[in-house]
């Protein structure tokens, strides 16, 4: 792993950012270096990795006159090459379909351009990956996503980068906010990133459970879906591919607008019949996992980051740690979602769950 460091230009971003600079008069605040830090990381690419697909985005960068690294990284960065068959976890965002995670009106686009069906463009490796390069030669990559939360559209853009191994210049890589302010307050979880909706609202019961969804998307299209006035949905947590990312959306006091159903003891083992009929946004604290419900397996990482993420709000929150508490979204609105899905190791995650808080 190569690793750059810039001292000198950290030294003057201190002063810039922290009030300082050629007013003598201005006082001089320091902060530490971590609040600064622009050291960079750069480590091999993904897409030195070798996948079933890399003919595919070969021929496919052939054809249509683009990148074979760029379009094996979008399909890193949507699917982690996984064939998704995707389903609507959101209300407005349509399904995500093939390794490229083609959705919506991108997705009939890219396979009339490509000159195959729809239904080809979904469920033929192939057909998917040719109908994302007709997209992407046509549109490029600002055009590729449905990303229309800025902050999000930036994130997208260098998460592909990233996953060719190219560089992020050391300015971009600094935090939008003011390096001197404090750890934020708005967050329940310690190391989640503070990315706040507008879709919440006044909890009127107390907090008894815990949903577990995936995103049926790669995580910075989920957030940003999620903090978009004009999705009208939301979550509490969404926890990336890695495990190495939280962002908190919605405070666990309030209530954020996850699950489009009523408390049915009889999905969970007729526990708690009393609170039948209650809107489950109002007794839950939902938790997005970046993926589908129709992939292979989850990673150990992203398991153990949610873990650690339950065994903390459930000790806050004073929840039970087992299978009446912390339950999947299907099972709670099984007419119309399935997530996480029928791969989610739920034996495996709330034992990890336990183990993390101390429990046998």
């Amino acid at each position: 792993m190569k690793r750059l460091r810039a001292h000198a230009l950290l030294g003057l971003l201190a002063v810039v950012a922290c009030g300082g600079g050629k007013d003598a008069t201005a006082p001089v605040v320091k902060c530490s270096v971590a609040e600064l830090s622009v050291t960079q990381s750069v480590s091999a690419p993904v897409t030195d990795i070798p996948t079933r697909y890399d003919s595919l985005f070969a021929s496919a960068a052939r054809e249509f006159g683009v990148s074979s690294a760029l379009l094996k990284s979008l399909a890193y960065v949507e699917t982690r090459w996984h064939m998704v068959i995707g389903e609507e976890e959101f209300e407005g965002r349509p399904a995500a379909f093939g390794v490229m995670a083609l959705r919506g009106q991108r997705l009939t686009e890219g396979a009339r351009r490509a000159g195959v069906s729809v239904d080809a463009a979904k469920f033929d490796a192939a057909a998917n990956i040719r109908a994302a390069a007709a997209l992407l030669a046509a549109r490029g990559l600002d055009g590729f996503t449905d990303i229309a939360v800025p902050e999000g559209r930036v994130a997208f853009v260098r998460e592909v980068n990233a996953a060719q191994g190219v560089a992020v210049s050391p300015l971009a890589s600094l935090v939008q906010t003011d390096p001197c302010a404090p750890p934020p307050s708005n967050v329940d979880f310690a190391s989640a990133i503070w990315r706040p909706s507008p879709n919440y609202n006044t909890r009127t019961t107390g907090i008894s459970m815990v949903i577990i969804h995936t995103c049926e998307g790669a995580y910075t299209g989920c957030w940003s879906w999620l903090v978009n006035p004009a999705s009208q949905v939301s979550a509490h947590y969404v926890i990336n591919e890695s495990g190495s990312e939280v962002s908190q959306l919605v405070r666990e006091k309030d209530r954020a607008w996850q699950i489009a159903a009523s408390y049915n003891c009889a999905l969970n083992q007729n526990y708690n019949c009393g609170m039948n009929g209650t809107q489950m946004n109002h007794m839950t604290i939902g938790i997005e996992h970046a993926g589908y419900a129709s992939q292979d397996s989850f990673p150990t990482s992203q398991l153990q980051k949610s873990a650690q993420l339950v065994c903390d709000l459930t000790k806050r929150q004073g929840i039970p740690r087992d299978s009446l508490h912390i339950v999947g979204h299907g099972q709670m609105q099984p007419a119309n979602r399935t997530d996480p899905g029928p791969r989610w190791p739920w034996a495996r995650y709330i034992g990890m769950i336990r183990s993390y808080c101390g429990e046998s």
